[in-house]
C-alpha cells in the first residue's frame, strides 16, 4: 500500500518577466523543494514554480523521480473515484494545477479559451490548443500585486480617446464616432459591440506608429502635462513603458482595469477575461490547462484572441472573500479557505504558531501543499505517520486523509490547493 502522504519535486519556469535570481520567491522557494542540482543563478529569471500533473513542466514523486501523473496512475484511489468520475479524468492526472509566480515586469495580455473551444481546437490542431481543458484560474496575493483584468467601462473608456489625444490617435474617426455612440448606449449589446469594433481596430494598429504615439505621451507625462482625467492613469503607463518601450500594448492601460492587492487578495479569471499581470509574488490555481491565447497573436488563427475574448466592461472585480475553514482562524493564525467560482479548485493558506498545531478534516478530494515559510511536520494516520517539512518542499495528500500541521521554532506557513467533490 502507497503512503496518504508523500514529498513532490516541482518544476520551475524561466520566463523572462520573471524576478532574477535570489530576489525571486521562485527561487528561494525551489532552492528547498529538492529539485535535483538546482542552483540558484543571479542572472536567471524564475518565474513560476509548477505543481500538478500538466506535461509541459510536470511534477514528480520525491525519492522515485517517477512523474507523480504515473505514481497516480497506478493508485488511483489517492485521487479518489468521485474526482476521477466528475473530471472524467485518466492516465493519473488530477483537475487542478498549482503554481507559485514571481515577476517585476508585467505578463503579456492574455486570454484562456473555454473548453468547448480548447476541445474543438485541441483535436484538430494541438499546436494551437496545447490540450483539450479550460483555464479558469485564481490568483492570490503573496506580496502587494498589481494587474490588469477585464474591459474598463465603456463611458470610461471614452473619456481616455477625449482627453488623451496619443490614444484616439490610434483609432480612425469612423471607429472613434461609432464607439462614442455605443459607449452610452443603455443597451449592454450596444456597448458590447462598441467594445469590440474598437478592440478589432487596435488589434491592428500599426506598431510604429504607435511607438512614436507612446513616445509623445510618455514625454507630455514626464514633463507634467497631463489632464485631471488621467492623473490616475499616467504612473501605470509610466511604469508598463519603463518595463516595456516602445510596445503598442502599454495602452491597454486605456482599456483595461487596474488593481493593486495586498498580501491576501485574491480574485479569479473566467474564460475569455482579459488579464496581464504586472508585478508581485501570487499563488496561482486554476483548471489543468496551458491554453493561453496573447494579444499579441491577435491575426486570425486556429485559436484568436478577438473570437475568445469576452467582451464584458466592468467598473471593477469582485474578490474572494476567505473563510474560516477552521474555526477561529484570522489572516494571521489558522486555516483561511478562498473558494472561487471554480469546480476543479481551491486554496487554504494555513499558518500554525510557534509549537502549535492545526487539525484538518479529510477532503473528499487529492491536494498538494506548498510550504512558503518556517519548518514544521505533517502529520496523518491518527499521528503514527509524520513528515518534516521546510521552505519550498511540496507534499501530495490523498483524498480522504486526515491530517495535522505542527510548527517548530517559528511559525509555519503553507499553502494548500485541493479539490473536493459531494
Amino acid at each position: 500500500m502507497t503512503e496518504q502522504v508523500f514529498r513532490l519535486i516541482p518544476a520551475t519556469q524561466n520566463y523572462p518577466w520573471g524576478k532574477k535570481g535570489s530576489s525571486s520567491l521562485v527561487a528561494q522557494l525551489a532552492d528547498g523543494s529538492g529539485i535535483p542540482d538546482f542552483k540558484i543563478n543571479e542572472s536567471n529569471s524564475y518565474s513560476e514554480m509548477w505543481m500538478g500533473t500538466h506535461p509541459n513542466a510536470p511534477t514528480r514523486v520525491h525519492g522515485t523521480k517517477q512523474l507523480l501523473s504515473e505514481h497516480l496512475a497506478a493508485h488511483p484511489e489517492l485521487v479518489g473515484e468521485s474526482v476521477i468520475k466528475r473530471f472524467g479524468l485518466e492516465n493519473g492526472q488530477i483537475p487542478f494545477l498549482f503554481k507559485i509566480l514571481s515577476f517585476d515586469k508585467a505578463l503579456p495580455v492574455q486570454i484562456h479559451p473555454d473548453k468547448h473551444t480548447a476541445e474543438h481546437v485541441h483535436s484538430e490542431n494541438p499546436r494551437a490548443c496545447v490540450d483539450s481543458n479550460h483555464k479558469k484560474e485564481m490568483a492570490l496575493a503573496l506580496s502587494n500585486f498589481s494587474a490588469l483584468c477585464g474591459f474598463l467601462p465603456t463611458s470610461r473608456i471614452s473619456e481616455f480617446l477625449a482627453f488623451v489625444p496619443e490614444f484616439a490617435s490610434l483609432f480612425p474617426a469612423d471607429i472613434k464616432a461609432r464607439f462614442a455612440s455605443g459607449a452610452c448606449s443603455p443597451d449592454e449589446s450596444g456597448r458590447k459591440a462598441a467594445l469590440k469594433d474598437l478592440l478589432s481596430c487596435y488589434a491592428q494598429i500599426d506598431k510604429a506608429e504607435a511607438a512614436a504615439q507612446l513616445k509623445r505621451l510618455v514625454e507630455r507625462y514626464q514633463a507634467g502635462k497631463e489632464s485631471d482625467e488621467e492623473k490616475d492613469t499616467k504612473s501605470l503607463v509610466l511604469q508598463l513603458h519603463n518595463m516595456y518601450p516602445n510596445d503598442s500594448d502599454v495602452f491597454c492601460a486605456f482599456i483595461l482595469n487596474h488593481f493593486n492587492l495586498k498580501p491576501g487578495h485574491a480574485f479569479s479569471v473566467t474564460a475569455g477575461e482579459p488579464h496581464a499581470y504586472i508585478t508581485g509574488d501570487i499563488i496561482e490555481c486554476m483548471a489543468t490547462s496551458d491554453n493561453t491565447i496573447t494579444l499579441a497573436s491577435s491575426p486570425p488563427s486556429h485559436l484568436d484572441f478577438l473570437s475568445n475574448v469576452a467582451y464584458s466592461p466592468t467598473p471593477g472585480k469582485t474578490l474572494i472573500q476567505p473563510t474560516m475553514f477552521t474555526r477561529g482562524s484570522t489572516s494571521t493564525a489558522g486555516s483561511l479557505l478562498y473558494n472561487p467560482p471554480i469546480n476543479e479548485l481551491a486554496v487554504m493558506q494555513v499558518i500554525v504558531a510557534k509549537g502549535g498545531v492545526e487539525s484538518h478534516r479529510e477532503l473528499r478530494g487529492p491536494s498538494i501543499a506548498v510550504v512558503v515559510e518556517g519548518e514544521g511536520t505533517v502529520m496523518w494516520a491518527e499521528g503514527a505517520k509524520r513528515l518534516g517539512l521546510g521552505k519550498g518542499q511540496v507534499v501530495f495528500i490523498a483524498a480522504g486523509t486526515e491530517v495535522k500541521y505542527s510548527a517548530f521554532e517559528t511559525a509555519f506557513k503553507l499553502y494548500r490547493a485541493f479539490v473536493e467533490v459531494a
